[in-house]
């Protein structure tokens, strides 16, 4: 049996166990895909994963990360692709399985995985997936935007941050990016936000009435919790949306319930995983809206390029939320900042 590269997890403690080792190249179920890997990208939700945090832990030995975007070297029967597409996918660690996107080869879920056109680059298809077809299911299928509504956005210089501010700008909406530091504030202002806020000098509340008025916000986008996720809260308007995309901070809040009652508040889950199983091709038509948006300039993801020995260095600046945008090993990063990752054998 061959064997390929690859980040292992041997025991769930902290993304510094990882190690590179030589395994053998698994064999796919039905409704799998294996694809070599071109580029991956690195989230926040990787060191959760790590670290045993994560939602499902797959077993021990595992390869971690969740995106991939590839060439298709295998698939099961009933696949739509076939061997040597150009696809992206979410791999099956989303469900507990063990062969990410950190190494030569991964496997993804046949209902997540995307062909990639063409014109758009492993890397940029690596650093749009889940990023933007995240923020797109949250402001349109959940959140049913509309033009003119106002949107908070916490942590809008993150991977996804920036997708989200980016799409709802696209759709109409105005605004308010809520960011950690003036150096975020500077570099998310080239989007056009129309309010940026460094919550770590500023009143958010004050600012965002005195620009709004009291209580202004149609829909609340966070995916950080904590102390954060009450102030959010505490600026929708009657009948406003919280969107709860993750929980960056590791604090999960408690529900403020009074006040989500007398103000009619609706919270919502965002979790695309099991929603294309029952919503089949809804997931892959919006993805090709946004990837048209790409070909048209219209949105502009923002990630560097790192080797695959580097995942782990750049998984700690992920962690310290110094980063900005996202990271792809080229292979990629769910953070305030996105990393792509490039596999050996593609580099």
């Amino acid at each position: 049996m061959s064997t390929y590269k690859a980040w292992i997890q041997n025991h769930v403690t902290s993304f510094d166990k990882l190690q590179i080792s030589e395994i053998d190249i698994p064999e796919i179920q039905e409704g799998e895909i294996l694809i070599e890997t071109k580029s991956a990208t690195l989230n926040f939700a990787d060191l959760l994963l790590s670290s045993g945090l994560y939602q499902s832990n797959p077993k021990t030995p595992f390869v971690p990360g969740f995106e991939a975007a590839g060439v298709v070297k295998k698939v099961s029967k009933q696949s739509k692709f076939k061997v040597g597409d150009r696809v992206v996918g979410a791999t099956t660690v989303f469900r507990s399985g063990r062969y990410g996107s950190f190494g030569e080869y991964c496997i993804s879920s046949e209902n997540l995985t995307y062909a990639l056109p063409e014109k758009i680059s492993f890397n940029a298809g690596a650093a749009i997936l889940m990023s933007y077809l995240t923020s797109d299911f949250a402001l349109v299928r959940r959140a049913n935007i509309q033009k003119n509504d106002l949107v908070l956005i916490n942590a809008a210089a993150g991977g996804v941050g920036i997708s989200a501010v980016q799409l709802a700008k696209n759709y109409g909406a105005k605004v308010i990016a809520a960011v950690g530091s003036d150096e975020k504030k500077e570099f998310i202002n080239k989007f056009t936000p129309d309010l940026v806020i460094n919550y770590q000098k500023e009143n958010l509340k004050e600012i965002v009435e005195q620009k709004f008025g009291r209580r202004p916000v149609d829909i609340f986008y966070d995916q950080v919790g904590g102390e954060m996720y009450e102030s959010g809260i505490k600026l929708l308007k009657s009948e406003g949306k919280a969107l709860i995309v993750g929980f960056a901070s590791g604090n999960i809040p408690s529900q403020l319930l009074s006040y989500l009652l007398v103000k009619n508040i609706t919270v919502m889950g965002v979790f695309m995983i099991d929603f294309e199983t029952k919503n089949k091709n809804y997931l892959s038509e919006r993805l090709e809206v946004i990837f048209n948006q790409y070909l048209n300039k219209e949105i502009e993801p923002v990630y560097k390029v790192i080797k695959f020995e580097e995942i782990v260095e750049n998984l700690e600046l992920i962690g310290s939320r110094k980063s900005i945008g996202r990271d792809r090993k080229s292979t990629r990063l769910n953070s305030s900042h996105s990393s792509v990752s490039r596999m050996p054998s593609s580099a």
